[in-house]
């Protein structure tokens, strides 16, 4: 190996610089049946040995003069494979860069991970591994722009949550025959359950059911990923996905992950399945989940085994496209503190992480700041250290816009139970009194008055609806005794436990539960003159967007930047979750038509109506129940997203082309973080 080719396995990666003028290869994938692999040739004169990519070829992280090469090769008895990485200009390899002998080691599962340097920016290459005679598909990719270049557009996609073991992956294929500069993967690249309750219903023929090495089972029938063994189970799975393997051999990826290449609603080292569950770190765990993520994205990021720390690899880190955009990727698991309210302090995860009363939320979120000076610590999604690196970043950046690849999503989602019930009665009493119709927003308000003032003691609101009674009274010429008698009794069958009579925030894992640090970095970006920063966002399996509000609870909250929101490529809704919560868990029962009605048979969501009515302020585009991908084209003026909604399973069957059901077009005006909705 010459000075310009050096390996450093101490991290597992290896570098190699481009060298103009090396021997062209002329050559194309193998025409036998072995995943695009020959036959190795064998000094000893036997049968020749035969290698395999059965995960095939990826590449990441494109910066202006490198980029990351990635395979899995394997022989035929688990030793190292000695392999060659090839990058050239051309997909013949007639201009031959990179010529590298590496190898692919059994202590990394067989991966490779190779960095080439000494690119030229904004440029295409192709690329390719030979083990033997053995030669692995050919992939492209393509480098950054130069850091000041005036790049006159970017093009990329933003993709997050899929779930091998529910609906299909048609996105994958539609996505491959795009032409996009890179694509981002926002996490839940692969989910660490198999046969989980949320992993339940129809999924295509082409995945069958996974299964895992080692794997521990819940008491639900769950089985969860525990070992290093099972978390690169998953990923040799996922990865074995043919459209899957077409995106990564097309397209450089940068990836960051979310919770399930850990663990469902993790926090640092810790499991959340059970209540009790997340006292105790699972540290070996978490180091497991870690080094296979290592293992199989083709990120530029170390990984130091030599340390006994859970914390012992940094994928954060920040990407530049000329003068036009920054792109900063976070980390939201590995140093996030648990839930403000923890799941043992209210004995289930609705109370926690979901359906979180706001007011309680606040209180405990100040106390355990003011038990600790002032300090953002203990209530913190990106800890200390990256949260100083997120501002350090955008205060020194010089681009156009400025990109956020964010896990979980920063736009409030509140819910009254107070006026959402008010609603759902006086919609009833006009229902059955065609008279009272007009009345409508008017009982409203005087329901709420008297569920706010009545009797709570006994878990569920008492009330003689004074405010209603007078009302009636007056405007429908109903006199008390007859409110008395034919009125209250149809309010009274009908109301809620009391529980469900409070501000709830719907989901305490995203940034709505670490609410004081959301003021503060919103505070950063408004103070300090931050401009066009635009949050990517995952996670919720749901289409959001909107702008992200300085203080949400302000009296006039003011608009510093915008969210948007991808669903997952192929995992169950967002409208799904909380479809099975007030279908299985009687305290929520009674707001089942703010979820959702039935007409002749056929599910009606009501949940984006919902959403909208106590969010308006904010949400721009709102759709629970879906399945799909988003793409960007970025350029001085504008950012132009485009949501695209995916056709239902059919069958068994992943969609007949065109497989992309509807689209909604977003965009954001240079200078105004706020979203307009053209489609």
């Amino acid at each position: 190996m010459d000075r310009r080719k050096f390996l450093k396995w101490g991290s597992f990666l290896t570098v190699s610089a481009a060298t103009a003028g090396l021997a062209g290869c002329n050559g194309s994938n193998d025409d036998d049946d072995d995943n695009g692999g020959g036959d190795g040739g064998n000094e000893g004169g036997g049968a020749p040995a035969r290698f395999q990519y059965p995960q095939g070829v990826a590449s990441g992280d494109p910066r202006p003069d490198s980029i990351i090469l990635w395979t899995r090769v394997l022989g035929d008895d688990g030793a190292a494979v000695p392999v060659r990485v090839q990058l050239a200009r051309d997909a013949s390899f007639t201009q031959l860069l990179v010529d590298a002998s590496i190898s692919a080691e059994p202590d990394w599962d067989h991966t490779v991970r190779h960095k080439v340097t000494g690119l030229d920016p904004a440029s295409n290459y192709y690329y390719r591994f030979v083990a033997g005679g053995s030669t692995s598909p050919i992939g492209r990719t393509r480098t950054a722009p130069a850091e000041n270049a005036a790049v006159l557009q970017l093009k990329f996609a933003f993709i997050s949550c899929q779930d091998w073991s529910v609906n299909h992956w048609a996105a994958f294929d539609d996505l491959a025959a795009q032409d996009l500069d890179f694509v981002v993967h926002l996490g839940d690249y692969i989910y660490e359950t198999v046969k989980a309750g949320f992993q339940t219903g129809g999924v295509e023929g082409a995945h069958a059911p996974l299964s895992l090495p080692d794997g521990t089972a819940r008491a639900d029938g769950a089985i969860y990923a525990t070992t290093l063994a099972d978390y690169r189970s998953l990923y040799r799975s996922y990865r074995s996905d043919p459209r899957l393997q077409a995106l990564h051999a097309r397209f450089p990826v940068i990836a960051i992950w979310d919770d399930h290449e850990f663990s469902d609603d993790c926090w640092q080292d810790h499991q959340t399945y059970g209540v009790a569950d997340d006292e105790t770190p699972i540290t070996s765990r978490r180091r497991g989940a870690s080094q296979a993520w290592f293992e199989f994205m083709p990120a530029d990021v170390s990984l130091d085994l030599t340390n006994p720390s859970f914390q012992n690899i940094q994928i954060y880190r920040a990407f530049r496209f000329g003068s036009l955009a920054t792109l900063l990727m976070t980390d939201e698991r590995l140093y996030r503190t648990d839930h403000v309210i923890p799941e043992q302090q209210v004995g289930s995860e609705i109370g926690s992480r979901y359906f979180v009363p706001k007011s309680l939320l606040s209180q405990v979120e100040t106390l355990k700041m003011t038990n600790a000076g002032g300090q953002l610590t203990p209530v913190s999604i990106l800890g200390d250290t990256q949260r100083d690196w997120w501002k350090a970043q955008l205060g020194a950046s010089t681009t156009s816009w400025n990109l956020w690849g964010n896990e979980v999503s920063l736009l409030r989602m509140q819910f009254n139970g107070t006026q959402a019930v008010s609603g759902l009665l006086a919609q009833g009493l006009a229902a059955a009194q065609s008279a009272l119709a007009p009345l409508v927003t008017a009982m409203a308000a005087a329901l709420a008055q008297d569920l706010t003032a009545a009797d709570h003691t006994s878990g569920k609101p008492v009330t003689a609806y004074p405010m209603l009674s007078g009302l009636l009274d007056i405007q429908a010429g109903i006199p008390p005794a007859a409110f008395a008698a034919q009125i209250k009794p149809l309010l009274d069958a009908q109301l809620p436990p009391s529980l469900l009579l409070n501000e709830y925030l719907l989901n305490a894992d995203q940034w709505d539960g670490y609410n004081a640090e959301r003021k503060h970095l919103m505070a950063f970006v408004r103070d300090t003159g931050v401009r066009n920063l635009v949050a990517l966002t995952g996670d919720i399996h749901a289409f959001f967007a909107g702008p992200v509000m300085d203080d949400y609870d302000a009296a006039t909250p003011q608009p510093v930047m915008v969210d948007l929101v991808t669903a997952g490529i192929s995992s169950n809704s967002f409208f799904s979750y909380f479809k099975n919560v007030v279908d299985t868990d009687p305290s929520f029962a009674a707001a089942k038509p703010l979820i959702y009605g039935e007409t002749a048979g056929k599910i009606q969501n009501a949940f984006n109506d919902t959403l909208r009515q106590f969010n308006a302020n904010w949400m721009r585009h709102i759709d629970t129940d879906a399945q799909g991908y988003a793409v960007v084209t970025l350029t001085e003026t504008e950012l132009r997203c485009v949501f695209n909604k995916l056709k239902p399973l059919d069958g068994t069957q992943a969609p007949a082309a065109p497989v992309v059901a509807s689209q909604t077009v977003l965009k954001v005006a240079s200078g105004t973080p706020d979203v307009i909705v053209t489609t």
